[in-house]
């Protein structure tokens, strides 16, 4: 996935990505009013409900500008002539640009971005549906694993959906620590430590009291609280809005070892059921 597609689908508002000359080509693809063929992202439908290719279909701009329209000039003959790539990169800045794009699949469904450029940045400030629209329908798998927690996850993508990453941690670092706490409820009877003892940890070393108890990833990686703390008291807005998308991932990945081992142990449960009905039918 290119910078520009990660801008436009993954980020929330006010994030921006640097460009530069080397960028020409993209910005030509994405900021031009002429049709580029393959310019389609993958995104959520909130129409459809689901996953769809949306292919580009129109681009509005503030101000006349991309290389189809420059009219340059040789300073010699007084001809018209190509534009040389600084040229025609310069033409697309300081401008504002709507691109929509509409859903392959049901074309009335449609996603519009705004974008800003400035002399080396694209900055996201606009689009419908909201990235948290988009992105909330994808996480309400977690609801049942979450609990009143779930409502802290779709606050913390709402907050970074808008630009504010710090609070979005606050959230973040919520999620992580239920996960430990309610493990450490679940399963303080089968440990070595007291209660009044596990609380005086460290939070690493919570991680590792539950170590037998808690999914591998989170193990595994127990520094994400540590990075997660740190955006809350620390780092900047822009620095916590750039990591929020990875940590995001990490925390779905984590939850999505807890879906599989409940899903596991269901099957297990139903499968042994069977077997010792099965068993009793046939001693009749």
């Amino acid at each position: 996935m290119s910078k520009f597609e990660d801008l436009l689908v993954n980020r929330g508002l006010y994030d921006a990505i640097d460009i530069a000359v080397d960028d020409l080509v993209e910005m030509q693809k994405y900021l031009s009013k002429s049709e580029y063929t393959n310019n389609n992202i993958d995104c959520y439908c909130v129409d459809c409900e689901t996953d769809r290719v949306f292919e580009y279909i129109n681009c509005e701009v503030r101000e006349e500008t991309g290389v189809m329209r420059l009219n340059i000039f040789d300073d010699m003959t007084g001809q018209r002539r190509k534009p040389k790539p600084d040229e025609a990169f310069r033409e697309f800045l300081n401008r504002r640009y709507s691109l929509t794009y509409r859903c392959t699949r049901e074309r009335t469904h449609t996603i519009i971005f705004d974008l800003i450029t400035t002399d080396n940045q694209i900055v996201k400030v606009g689009q419908y549906p909201s990235f948290a629209d988009m992105v909330i329908p994808d996480i309400k798998k977690y609801r049942t694993i979450l609990g009143k927690q779930y409502r802290e996850f779709s606050r913390a993508i709402g907050l970074f959906a808008n630009g504010i990453g710090i609070g979005s941690y606050v959230y973040l670092r919520r999620i992580i620590e239920n996960l430990v706490f309610d493990k450490f409820s679940q399963m303080s009877t089968d440990l070595s430590i007291s209660e009044e003892a596990f609380y005086k940890l460290h939070f690493d070393e919570k991680i590792d009291a539950l170590s037998a108890f808690l999914p591998d990833l989170l193990v595994s990686n127990k520094n994400l609280y540590g990075i997660v703390s740190k955006g809350v008291h620390e780092l900047s807005e822009e620095e916590c809005l750039e990591m929020f998308p990875c940590i995001r991932t990490g925390i779905e990945l984590i939850l999505d070892d807890i879906l599989t081992e409940k899903e596991k142990a269901k099957k297990v449960k139903e499968f042994e059921k069977f077997v010792a009905d099965t068993t009793g039918k046939f001693k009749q």
